[in-house]
């Protein structure tokens, strides 16, 4: 959920209305320590991420080795986490386990600086009522396009002050386009349905959107009919049966404010990992050294999930698709060709040949593996 990108050109949106645009200096910004993290009442492992910011034009991640990391509650309850792998830190499974009502922060120890978030109470999760959909259209530069926009409902709050933050996993499945029967591993050498192609599979994506709401001044202590994300017709991710897992964070006021601003962002630049939000405070400070920058959000938060599936909708699809080409062979010279090549034989009796992605569903970045949790 952490946004780890820093653009080299960032003008301030708050300064917008001014003559005179304000740049601020990006080298301030870069090489400094980013935290991504939470504690909730889930069972742990709690996992600790520690990188550096980066410029965007840099894609290779920078993670911080050697820190000392402790997370503890307001008694005399902490764990110290061990380096699991590199920048990412882990509790124990036995260990230290957030429950509502308690309060919790973290220390980190960098390049001996101290960093550390105020205590914070975990929060009492308020469980989701429905996730459900409708078909809507939306404008984009082509023009408007048809899709599935989500939508949320929470059970009824025990009062107006909650604040929410939404994460979502998406689990899609989908076929391979084009049913294989002959691979040509020369023009002599013909093997009919030999390959390791697959024809269904399953792609799961952790998406970096986030959604934000604060109840305070609902009418209704529930929030009702809030828009998640939207899925348009240009994908195939509704293309057979698709299922989306919404993680609802019950989350302070700090919290709430610091990924309402991530979500502006979000909305500004179309993309979370366009540029660092270092204008934006998180909740850790040095604890000798005010001044000194740490990016990130060390959230303690209570946490319900719920998960939905959608069979194909009835929408008209319009996403690209493979397009074979009939009888190659009379077209090319066989022994100019690069090998090896796959083909299906039409109804019509011809050949159609494609690359082999569009027989293997593998290699449009799923599994051949069933998810578990998979229904139907």
């Amino acid at each position: 959920m952490l946004i780890r990108y820093l653009s080299v050109i960032v003008i301030s949106g708050l300064l917008w209305a001014c003559i005179d645009s304000y740049y601020p200096r990006i080298d301030d910004y870069l090489d400094l320590p980013v935290v991504e993290g939470s504690i909730t009442n889930e069972p742990g492992p709690y996992i600790i991420k520690l990188s550096r910011s980066i410029t965007l034009d840099n894609m290779n991640l920078k993670p911080i080795t050697g820190a000392r990391i402790v997370i503890s509650d307001d008694s005399t309850i902490e764990e110290t986490l061990i380096e699991s792998e590199r920048g990412v830190y882990t509790t124990s499974a036995t260990g230290i386990r957030g429950e509502a009502g308690k309060k919790y922060r973290i220390t980190i120890e960098i390049d001996s600086k101290t960093y550390q978030s105020n205590y914070e109470e975990l929060q009492e999760p308020i469980e989701i009522d429905s996730i459900y959909t409708r078909v809507e259209y939306k404008e984009i530069t082509e023009g408007p396009v048809e899709g599935l926009q989500f939508y949320i409902d929470t059970e009824v709050l025990p009062d107006n002050n909650r604040q929410f933050l939404w994460t979502f996993t998406e689990t899609y499945k989908y076929n391979s386009e084009l049913l294989l029967d002959y691979t040509y591993f020369n023009p002599d050498s013909i093997v009919k349905n030999y390959s390791d192609t697959g024809t269904v599979c399953w792609q799961t994506e952790k998406s970096y959107a986030t959604f934000t709401c604060s109840a305070e001044n609902f009418r209704e202590p529930k929030i009702s009919h809030f828009p998640l994300h939207y899925i348009n017709n240009l994908t195939n991710k509704l293309s057979e049966r698709y299922s989306v897992l919404v993680n609802q964070y019950t989350i302070s006021e700090e919290a709430y404010h610091y990924w309402n601003e991530i979500e502006k962002q979000q909305a500004e630049s179309g993309s979370l990992y366009t540029r660092q939000p270092y204008q934006i405070s998180g909740n850790l400070k040095n604890i000798n050294d005010p001044e000194d920058n740490i990016l990130g959000f060390f959230m303690v938060a209570g946490v319900s999930q719920k998960r939905m599936y959608i069979d194909r909708p009835s929408l008209t699809f319009n996403y690209s698709t493979c397009s074979p080409v009939i009888n190659l062979f009379q077209n090319s010279n066989p022994y100019s060709l690069k090998y090896p090549l796959y083909a299906m034989v039409m109804e019509s009796g011809d050949y159609a040949f494609a690359p082999r992605r569009c027989f293997a569903c593998q290699l449009n970045g799923g599994t051949l593996i069933k998810p578990d949790f998979w229904e139907k």
